[in-house]
């Protein structure tokens, strides 16, 4: 059996144990595959997430359990509110129907990343061609918000194999972190991208950092919210115009509230500069 689906065997039997008793528990769900420095693989769950939200969670009495299971049914336990939250998600109108977004102190930024070939672009409305993205991303509604580009999905991205998906044409550009590209960037001994024939559109998406979100499963214990009193039906839904808001009392929000006063206190940008720089 190769090593994956073990894991994966393993992860399935243990997971509806792993989760239960009375110990305080706020359970933290990521995919199999490793994304370093935020997160080592399904054997390894070292990185800046498990210490920074370990940090959090002890902040209001809780322990974190990583749970790392294939995306897809990752995003079912979500749904289900058998994991508590994501640590990183991008805003989507389908994921919005079981998260709920909440800061979790960190900044972060997309860039657009390209053959060298591709002239600058400092507008999404610019970019015209194929867009990779990952099997079950939350950038799937792209295509509506930006009608020049189609999309394709690849499984397991990571900055090697976008590199060389792009230079092979299975596509023309790649959304991505800037904190990954710049790991990507010091991993490698790279000075600048150009060399390597790639092109970081730095202010197609964000010309600014902007808030990093978890996003929190509504269906959780620890969740609970109550209806916007000021949403506007007649705008495009978003984190700052939402159906509901999180009751104050839940765990979630003074979960939130604990990364956002690490941040304060200078704690999440020493982690990330332990990781990053």
């Amino acid at each position: 059996m190769k090593l994956f689906n073990l894991i994966w065997l393993v992860a399935i039997l243990i997971f509806p144990l792993s989760v239960t008793g009375n110990e305080k528990v706020i359970v933290m769900g990521y995919k199999a595959i490793a994304k370093p420095p935020l997160i080592g693989d399904a054997r390894d769950n070292s990185g800046l997430y498990v210490d920074l939200f370990s940090k959090a969670a002890e902040k209001i009495g809780y322990r974190l359990q990583t749970v790392r299971i294939p995306k897809k049914r990752l995003h079912k336990e979500l749904a289900l509110g058998n994991i508590d939250f994501y640590p990183g998600s991008s805003f989507s109108t389908d994921r919005a129907k079981y998260l709920y977004y909440l800061p979790n102190g960190l900044l972060t930024k997309e860039v657009l990343v390209s053959l060298d070939s591709i002239p600058e672009i400092s507008d999404m409305e610019e970019a015209e061609g194929t867009l990779i993205i990952e099997l079950g991303s939350s950038k799937s509604e792209w295509d509506d918000i930006y009608p020049k580009i189609s999309l394709t999905q690849m499984s397991k991205l990571s900055m090697e194999s976008v590199i060389r998906a792009l230079k092979v044409g299975r596509g023309d550009f790649y959304i991505a972190d800037i904190e990954i590209v710049d790991d990507y960037k010091r991993r490698n001994g790279i000075n600048r991208f150009a060399d390597i024939g790639i092109r970081i559109h730095h202010n197609a998406i964000n010309r600014e950092s902007i808030p990093m979100y978890m996003g929190f499963a509504r269906n959780s214990l620890l969740f609970s919210e109550r209806p916007n009193l000021e949403y506007d039906p007649g705008v495009r839904v978003s984190i700052s115009n939402f159906t509901s808001i999180v009751n104050k009392e839940s765990v979630a929000y003074r979960f939130s509230e604990a990364l956002l006063q690490l941040q304060k206190q200078g704690d999440t940008q020493r982690l990330y500069d332990l990781y990053f720089k």
